[in-house]
């Protein structure tokens, strides 16, 4: 896998966001890709086996040549993963909802109805309806004290993919963005719990992101729900994340530690490489102080 970034930009500011500080830093040049990085990146895919074009920002539908990015990835018969907000401009959603839905899918991230403008509420559920089957909702938890039966509602009103993503809120590296404690792992992972009954009885499916630990939930729990440590749980590892500028990370959370450079000869398995290499030292070290 591997995560090209098209916009730095964002039109929603999420308190847990772990690519705050990239994403403010990033000097206004840099903010979105050019056609020719791209054209790197999608080599840089071809070389590494990769038959997956994964579009990411920021809020990547910004970028004003979104059209031609998701055009020239479907004509060169890749499968493609959108990962948005959900505020998406008229012209990019004009693209994304005349996309074959076999070949494309919107991973739309959303927030609790409390945590959420109105507005920002109304403009996600027009793009729900607009892409129906081709999205899937994720969730990033970043408040263990809340339900999430909210996101099976929006499945079942929206008439969208019964597949729910869940992500951690990782914290950045200077812990500036609301993020889980692994004190709070326990108390998050009973919400999951009770979120896993619900959604299995209504059919839909959990996916979860990278950091999740089974120690959050009960012994039994994951045999009875039919998930297995070693696959429901990966182990964080380096997803390459190509920037607008070309440059690569190891991850958003990461991004002042280290930067590789993004050539004509390098593949997925040789950047994952280096940044293993890098970040060795910090493995041993784990979640708490």
């Amino acid at each position: 896998m591997a995560n090209i970034l098209l916009s730095l930009k964002c039109n929603r500011a999420c308190r847990y966001c772990f690519g705050k500080g990239l994403l403010e830093k990033s000097a206004p040049a840099d903010s979105y890709m050019s056609r020719k990085t791209f054209d790197q990146a999608m080599a840089f895919l071809v070389r590494s086996g990769i038959d997956q074009v994964r579009l990411a920002g920021g809020e990547p539908t910004l970028h004003p040549d979104f059209r031609w990015f998701l055009e020239r990835s479907l004509k060169a018969g890749m499968r493609v993963l959108v990962f948005s907000n959900g505020l998406i401009p008229k012209a990019a959603m004009a693209c994304l909802a005349a996309a074959p839905s076999s070949d494309l899918c919107v991973l739309i991230n959303v927030n609790s109805q409390e945590e959420t403008d109105p507005s920002e509420t109304a403009w996600q559920g027009r793009s729900f309806n607009r892409l129906k089957q081709r999205v899937v909702i994720g969730h990033t938890l970043h408040n263990p004290g809340r339900r999430l039966d909210f996101l099976l509602e929006m499945i079942d009103r929206h008439g969208l993919n019964p597949t729910v993503r869940l992500g951690l809120a990782h914290p950045c590296v200077d812990g500036s963005n609301v993020h889980l404690r692994p004190k709070m792992y326990a108390s998050a992972g009973e919400r999951i719990v009770e979120f896993c009954y619900l959604a299995k009885r209504m059919g839909v499916t959990l996916e979860f992101d990278c950091g999740f630990v089974p120690c959050m939930f009960p012994e039994d729990f994951l045999t009875e729900m039919g998930l297995h440590a070693e696959t429901a749980f990966r182990r964080c590892g380096p997803v390459p994340d190509i920037l607008p500028d070309g440059s690569v990370l190891s991850c958003y959370a990461l991004a002042p530690v280290q930067r590789l450079e993004l050539d004509n000869k390098c593949d997925a398995v040789g950047l994952r490489a280096q940044f293993a290499r890098v970040f060795e030292s910090y493995r041993p070290l784990g979640i708490f102080r």
